[in-house]
């Protein structure tokens, strides 16, 4: 593959690198994003066949890598060492002009040169140096992961297309007034044809010249060898530098102890065949039924224990399994003998607040908390077009290789506080019809939004959106009084997204984590469980529930039928709610404090709305 190789962090004496961060491969410049080198050079980072697995550092977790389907996890390359550092990237986007003379050039993705320079004779001439090109700022992006150059060629020739090279059609880009309006900016070629770019970026913009997605996939080296099925409508012109460009599709992990005991393993490995047999004919559940009153052993152990037994690559393991691990782990609080795992239990009942005493089964406080973040995918436009498809489809966006079989992850440690609800109460709660004709708003519009993606539909869990937006209140709260900011912080919502078929195996996972685990200065400074403990997080409660009472956007949040991503937020705004994208699970979707403290005309309706009025 054509690579260009660019330094991870900062530059040694003589190279011409450019800074990188590790954690920013798996964030905004991960494969297959733009990466801005500097104000005449942009690039593309590559795929994952274009990396020297040979220079990167080992990742040990094990649980995750059987998750996602691969065999090694890799750190990304660290500037440590004679020739590591570098990460393969291409040259992207394609078209550059020279901001004197404004002549256009088309650049080849291999080109492997620092910057590009003006090669017009009349402008060299009116100059003493050679001008830089800078990169043309608009990108056609495809819903289905396809990215180009914009096509200048067709655009000024109306859907004709010409060789970058030929003489005869030398392209010029001009601003007209004093304005960066789209209409403005207009391209003229040396055989007499001119067009601005005036709807361009309007919906169905690239109609007007009969243009169809390429396929083409610049971070791979190739396009696309099935026909794209996305039609005009779907195309959307944007500036390169805009977020809904690329989204990194990354999987968490809370590197935990042997989430099963000794004994769990033991009855599962004496009867592992025979319950492979009864999985095969769609007996398992019965048998576990069975298997769990004879052992007097929990069925969710059983059917944990079971799933680690089986780790054929083959077999997708959802979402709510793999959590599932880890809340056994964080409700139990053991600790793991080589320190990477270090948690302790706070009795409910220490707390003076009514709020938690009634709402709160468990508390864990993690001094020690190792967490591992591997990318598995990307998507364009939209953050959620992951949504539902197996792990290996998600992972073939990031390498020509199908059989590739490793990924970047990244490996930290910091502390966290452990938070599990009372199931009855939610439960109770979740059944009110105030409650479910609210949610009903929200699943309305996230039916709509799938429609248009032609997603299956799926069924919004209520309890879901609760915890998720306490979740939220509790970062906001606990960055005021624990020594980091909200940005550091991290949440991880052990409750089932969606309602669906058979998922009542899980059904008593409700609880959700916030926790530090940054790789940079913050580090772990014990100030998140200080603030868990009894006499402290009372004020913490307290503070976020009140906050979230009143929004300085109310009436006009409290009362919205639909803000944020597809709408999928009810009374949840950057003045209340919102959290930075680097601490939210999903991007800040499904929020709504109405749930949790109730709304202007039904404060009841919250979970904690009743408690809230009366004190």
């Amino acid at each position: 593959m054509p690579r260009r190789s660019f330094k991870t962090r900062q530059k040694q004496t003589g190279s011409k690198g450019y800074p990188l961060r590790m954690g920013q491969l798996l964030g905004p410049y991960s494969i297959g994003s733009i990466y801005p080198c500097d104000a005449n050079t942009t690039i593309m980072i590559a795929g994952l066949d274009a990396f020297d697995t040979s220079k990167m550092n080992r990742v040990q977790d094990s649980r995750l890598e059987r998750y996602i389907g691969v065999d090694q996890l890799f750190a990304p390359p660290a500037n440590e060492g004679a020739g590591s550092g570098y990460v393969p990237a291409v040259r992207f986007p394609n078209w550059l002009y020279c901001p004197r003379c404004r002549r256009m050039r088309y650049v080849q993705p291999n080109d492997t040169s620092n910057a590009i320079y003006c090669d017009n004779p009349a402008c060299q001439a009116k100059t003493k140096h050679k001008t830089k090109l800078v990169p043309e700022r608009f990108v056609v992006v495809c819903p289905r992961g396809h990215i180009d150059s914009f096509p200048v060629m067709q655009w000024v020739h109306g859907g004709e297309d010409h060789d970058p090279g030929d003489p005869n059609h030398v392209i010029t880009r001009r601003t007209l007034g004093g304005s960066t309006t789209m209409g403005d900016i207009v391209y003229t070629c040396s055989c007499g044809a001119k067009r601005s770019l005036a709807g361009a970026t309007q919906h169905g913009g690239l109609n007007r010249i009969g243009y169809h997605c390429t396929g083409r996939e610049p971070w791979l080296d190739r396009v696309s060898s099935t026909p794209c099925d996305s039609t005009n409508e779907d195309l959307r012109v944007v500036i390169m530098g805009a977020t809904n460009v690329s989204y990194a599709d990354t999987v968490s992990s809370v590197l935990i102890p042997d989430a099963v005991d000794e004994k769990t393993k033991g009855v599962i490995g004496e009867q592992y065949e025979s319950l492979c047999d009864m999985e095969s004919k769609g007996l398992l559940d019965a048998a576990l039924d069975i298997l769990s009153t004879s052992s007097k052993i929990a069925k969710q152990s059983l059917l944990l224990a079971y799933r680690m037994r089986k780790t054929q690559p083959t077999k997708d393991i959802s979402e709510d399994e793999y959590l599932h691990e880890e809340y056994l782990t964080l409700k139990e609080a053991r600790s793991s003998a080589k320190g990477e795992f270090e948690a302790s239990m706070a009795d409910p009942l220490a707390y003076n607040s009514p709020i938690i005493n009634s709402y709160i089964s468990r508390m864990t406080l993690v001094d020690t908390l190792t967490v591992t973040r591997a990318l598995v995918g990307l998507s364009r436009l939209n953050p959620t077009a992951n949504d539902g498809r197996p792990m290996r489809e998600r992972r073939a966006t990031l390498s020509r290789n199908p059989r590739l079989d490793w990924t970047l992850a990244i490996q930290t440690i910091g502390e966290g506080i452990f938070i599990e609800f009372d199931g009855d109460e939610l439960s109770s709660w979740v059944v009110r019809p105030e409650v479910m004709g609210r949610i009903g708003i929200m699943q309305h519009n996230l039916d709509v939004a799938r429609q248009k993606r032609n997603q299956e539909p799926k069924q919004l869990n209520p309890k879901y959106v609760a915890l998720h937006t306490l979740s939220h209140l509790l970062i906001l709260s606990i960055s005021k009084v624990c020594g980091y900011s909200a940005a550091s912080l991290r949440e991880r919502i052990y409750c089932e997204k969606y309602l669906e078929e058979g998922s009542e195996l899980f059904d008593d996972m409700h609880g959700l984590l916030i926790y530090t685990a940054s790789q940079s200065g913050d580090g772990s400074l014990g100030g998140l469980v200080r603030a868990g403990k009894p006499g402290r997080f009372e004020d913490v409660l307290n503070d976020a529930l009140n906050e979230a009472l009143w929004c300085s956007d109310d009436p006009v949040c409290i009362e919205s039928t639909g803000q944020g991503l597809d709408s999928c937020n009810l009374a949840a705004c950057f003045n209340c709610c919102l959290v930075p994208e680097t601490a939210c699970e999903i991007g800040n979707k499904f929020l709504d404090r109405g749930l949790v403290v109730g709304t202007l005309d039904v404060p009841t309706i919250g979970l904690f709305g009743a408690e809230l009025r009366e004190a």
